[in-house]
């Protein structure tokens, strides 16, 4: 399982978490001190770590500077320059489906008739 593509998942739930713990521990902390502490203490740890997995998925993202979009838009281009497809092959959505030829159509009247 590769750990850099569920990093910024598990640092996002690991903050949300701590701050349902830390809302936890504010509503018990006049009745149940000691449950108050555990739920502060559970938060402040998923926080931490949370925090860290953000700060570093942040910083990884930030150090790929050397990305250049237009490595991969010159290969894109490449790829579809074999295909033999003419304006008269696409059929757009917007016209009318009685107006535009069938295909069974088109072939029957560049055969010439025998």
């Amino acid at each position: 399982m590769n750990f850099k593509k569920i990093r910024p998942i598990l640092a996002v739930s690991l903050c949300i978490q701590s701050l349902t713990f830390f809302i936890l521990a504010l509503i018990n902390a006049e009745k149940k001190k000691g449950l108050a502490a555990a739920f502060a203490v559970i938060g402040a740890a998923g926080g931490v770590a949370g925090g860290t997995l953000l700060y570093k998925e942040i910083k990884e993202r930030n150090c790929d500077d050397d990305f250049d979009p237009e490595d991969y838009l010159d290969d894109f281009d490449d790829d579809f320059d074999d295909l033999d497809v003419s304006e008269d092959d696409i059929l757009c959505s917007f016209e009318d489906e009685e107006s535009a030829p069938d295909a069974s159509e088109a072939e029957e009247k560049e055969e010439p008739a025998e």
